[in-house]
């Protein structure tokens, strides 16, 4: 790793424009081994997928054998969740790969997913603990919806009528009544802009959460959430900046390619309409295979930017020093 008390040759915290660039410039030279780890990653996806898909075939075709349901399902989700570990390790990989190329110790392709394949359980763990961080907020947020309608109503509707009208009543009270409307709207176009700017924080907070574990000696699920959160601390605006610039980047991109296959699609479809003709059933074929495809190439772009601002939060914060290799 190169010291921060040499610093010829080497670039101080990044403005956000520079962490986006450094993010492409890592996605471009190293293309090749970056898509190759996300295909790995990608495919470990599917196949669930493609299991249920032939459960479901089976069942539809045999009708029988239901009682086998007992033990198939539970297995797939067994299934399901060592595949979503493989992924995320996967994942992960690419950004310790990207950031081994920041710091100017490289490691190859089968080094980043041994490590972080070592810790498959731990990003299981963690993914599991930061969704129910956010299906948290996202409860807290419907319950306040729900705060909001009853309060406005037994204010502007009159308390008694709430207590005494049964259910239908009460909505038809509630909604015929325009004051009603009009604070219930008010209030919940404040709660639902509350509600954003919150879990864009949140987003921002979390977004390097899986880095620390696949970086980071001595760390665990649990810690490097906690890392996460320490290091992004002061910088959740910045980092949102940050992946907003990179949004747009990735939209005008996925864009070109979702009217690509679409006009290909229609092509093969306007041959053929029909439902069971070749070609109609090569343009669903091209679909699912573009969609895939598409998910590969994005996958390598979204993790190296987060080990570009991965790397800038601990320059900032821990004077690492960045030289970047042409």
């Amino acid at each position: 790793m190169a010291s921060s008390s040499n610093p010829q040759g080497l670039l101080q915290p990044l403005s956000v424009g520079n962490v986006v660039s450094v993010g492409l410039r890592l996605y471009s030279s190293h293309f090749k081994q970056y898509i190759g780890v996300a295909l790995l990653a990608t495919l470990w996806i599917v196949l669930p997928i493609a299991v249920i898909a032939a459960i479901i075939g089976f069942f539809a075709i045999v009708q029988n054998y239901y009682a086998l349901l007992g033990l198939i399902i539970p297995a797939w989700l067994v299934l399901l969740v060592y595949c979503v570990g493989k992924y995320m390790a996967g994942a992960a990989a690419i950004s310790r790969l990207a950031f081994s190329e920041l710091t100017q110790q490289p490691e190859t392709a089968q080094q980043a997913r041994r490590f972080t394949n070592s810790r498959l359980w731990w990003f299981v763990i963690m993914s599991l603990l930061t969704s129910l961080i956010f299906g948290g907020v996202l409860l807290a947020f419907y319950l306040l919806l729900v705060v909001l309608m009853v309060a406005t109503f037994g204010t502007v509707g009159g308390l008694a009528a709430f207590q005494s009208s049964n259910p239908e009543v009460l909505l038809e009270q509630m909604f015929s009544n325009p004051s009603f409307l009009l604070t219930f709207g008010l209030g919940t176009l404040v709660v639902v802009a509350a509600f954003i700017v919150l879990m864009c924080w949140l987003s921002a907070r979390f977004c390097v959460t899986e880095l620390p574990l696949a970086i980071e000696l001595d760390m665990d699920g649990v810690r490097s959430i906690g890392r996460s959160w320490q290091l992004t601390k002061k910088s959740a605006w910045r980092i949102f900046l940050i992946l907003f610039v990179a949004f747009l980047i990735a939209f005008v991109l996925q864009i070109a390619i979702q009217i690509a296959t679409s006009l290909i699609s229609g092509v093969l479809i306007a041959i053929q309409p029909s439902e069971t003709s070749a070609l109609y059933m090569l343009s669903l074929a091209f679909t699912y295979i573009s969609s895939f495809a598409t998910s590969t190439l994005f996958l390598p772009f979204w993790q190296t930017i987060k080990a570009a601002i991965y790397y800038d939060l601990r320059s900032r914060r821990e004077g690492l020093g960045l030289r970047l290799r042409d």
